[in-house]
């Protein structure tokens, strides 16, 4: 393990691997992680956010459950699952990758389903069809709602990506929480904690925040 120099730049990491490949390897697992959370959360919020304008009294009930949904405290609730599925090793939590992928996937959803439904709702008519009707069905939703639902999903998916990776950057600097399988740049921060070699924490956490800077741009361009 070497420090910064000429002919390793970013230096060497605790198995004497280039940092350059060590991080981008993380990088890319980190935009895999991301963008499993946000495929799931966006298709979440989408379904549950039209199947919540159907009908006015159902709606009502539905809304509420999103509201209970999000004042869990996460992270706290995250960790605690955390603990069942994944291996104490040392300071460490070896939790498996896309498991927890998919869980903090199934606990972020509600933000997003709860803004698709309050702007579905209140951007056609079909509040007033629902009231006159009924119950509408489901595919008559999705056709009226399909502009605008297409609009919302691309707005939210970078956000969707962005909670991901920072909800997952808070369980492993909280809890140590990562899967060495497939190191992201969270896992790097993790390891560089134990150790006073200043480049294993500082060029890792340079590339976490240009990576979030970039897709708050790109999410910005979309709105």
């Amino acid at each position: 393990m070497t420090s910064p120099n000429l002919e390793f730049p970013l230096g060497t990491y605790i198995n004497g691997q280039n940092m350059i490949n060590v991080n981008a390897i993380a990088i890319i697992n980190t935009f895999i992680f991301g963008t499993v959370v946000g495929i799931i959360e966006i298709l979440l919020a989408a379904t549950y956010g039209v199947f919540s304008t159907i009908g006015s009294r159902s709606r009502v009930i539905m809304v509420r459950f999103l509201d209970a949904l999000t004042i869990i405290p996460r992270i706290p609730f995250l960790l605690a699952i955390a603990l069942f599925y994944g291996t104490p090793e040392g300071t460490f939590l070896r939790a498996n990758f896309f498991l927890t992928a998919i869980i903090i996937a199934l606990t972020g959803w509600s933000n997003y389903a709860r803004q698709i439904s309050e702007n579905l709702y209140f951007s056609t008519s079909m509040p007033l069809l629902s009231r006159i009707v009924g119950k509408l069905s489901f595919r008559l939703s999705i056709s009226q709602y399909w502009p605008s639902l297409s609009s919302l999903t691309k707005k939210f998916f970078i956000p969707a990506i962005i909670d991901g990776i920072s909800t997952y950057t808070a369980m492993g600097v909280i809890a140590g929480v990562g899967d060495p399988s497939y190191p992201t740049l969270t896992t790097l921060l993790n390891t560089s904690r134990l150790l006073p070699d200043w480049w294993l924490f500082l060029i890792p956490a340079v590339f976490r925040g240009i990576v979030i800077v970039i897709l708050y741009i790109i999410s910005d361009s979309l709105r």
